[in-house]
């Protein structure tokens, strides 16, 4: 039985039998800790225990996300998800950008099928619009140039922020992680993808306006966090990082010392293999797994494992 909160919209997968021969059981939210009623069809009132609170499946659905362009949110999606699909883990990419890139960085054409196909085409099942990688445990939801149209014909329509979410729900639980890639713009994409997920990444390099660019994505997550009812998750990565520039020295110490913990440890330098492998359509560590970014990428998945673990 499929129910949802009231207060946020989480969706749970609750188990028949909890509620079977019930009245209506009471239940709680894990997102935004909101009780109500699940209605059945009997004649008792039974309180549901503690422990047979259902869990939400959102716990490991990570959005790379940063207005400004040119930050490696693209790469790090890519090679993140590699990485995790190297450890073993299930991984789903969602190219959640009408530029396509990380759907073109994988080898799909980009007329494949995207999200503006599934909405169009009525149906909760995403799962025949997903595609199996090269790369074993790696999947995509492919972009198109379509997604241009998501803003008008959607953005105007009740709770559009929640259509990713509640697509998404259909396959959650087949996945360890959802790691979905958004453009360099707050608008409907990102603003859907956002509230699809429980933490963020937020890609910066070490530059001029880099501090400006993440102050503005923490105010878009207070945003979320109000509209969701629950509490986002966010890391800074490092990225393109020149440790010989004076500046990026600078810069990066500063962003260090504002965000502290708030900073992963994994840092990505700046590395020509990188700049090669998206020539070539390859994640770094198949195009040369033993550059310092490919080893890098490997890290921060461990980094990443551990922290939502």
């Amino acid at each position: 039985m499929i129910i949802t909160c009231d207060n946020c919209n989480t969706r749970y997968d609750l188990d028949d039998s909890l509620i079977s021969g019930k009245p209506f059981i009471k239940v709680r939210c894990s997102m935004c800790d909101n009780r109500f009623k699940v209605h059945g069809k009997a004649e008792t009132d039974v309180q549901l225990l503690p422990e047979n609170i259902v869990k939400a499946d959102w716990d490991k659905t990570i959005a790379i996300s940063n207005q400004k362009g040119g930050v490696a949110k693209t790469s790090t999606c890519m090679n993140l998800g590699v990485s995790l699909a190297m450890m073993g883990k299930k991984v789903l990419l969602v190219d959640f950008d009408v530029q396509a890139n990380l759907t073109i960085s994988l080898g799909y054409p980009t007329h494949s099928a995207s999200f503006f196909d599934i909405l169009k085409s009525g149906t909760e099942d995403i799962t025949e619009y997903i595609q199996a990688t090269r790369y074993n445990n790696l999947y995509l939801l492919p972009s198109n140039s379509k997604m241009a149209l998501l803003t008008k014909q959607y953005m105007h329509k009740p709770d559009y922020e929640f259509l990713l979410r509640d697509r998404l729900a259909s396959v959650s639980g087949q996945y360890d992680y959802i790691i979905i890639d958004t453009p360099p713009a707050l608008g409907f994409c990102t603003l859907n993808a956002l509230m699809a997920s429980h933490y963020i990444i937020i890609p910066t390099p070490c530059e001029y306006l880099s501090l400006h660019g993440i102050h503005m994505i923490e105010d878009v997550i207070k945003i979320v966090q109000v509209r969701s009812g629950r509490k986002i998750n966010y890391r800074v990565l490092i990225t393109m990082h020149d440790p010989q520039s004076t500046a990026a020295r600078v810069i990066f110490k500063k962003i260090t010392n504002i965000f502290q913990n708030k900073v992963l440890q994994t840092v990505i330098d700046l590395d020509q293999r990188m700049k090669e492998s998206q020539i070539v359509h390859l994640p770094v560590y198949h195009y040369a797994k033993q550059s310092s970014s490919a080893r890098q990428y490997q890290q921060l998945a461990r980094e990443v494992a551990i922290l939502t673990a």
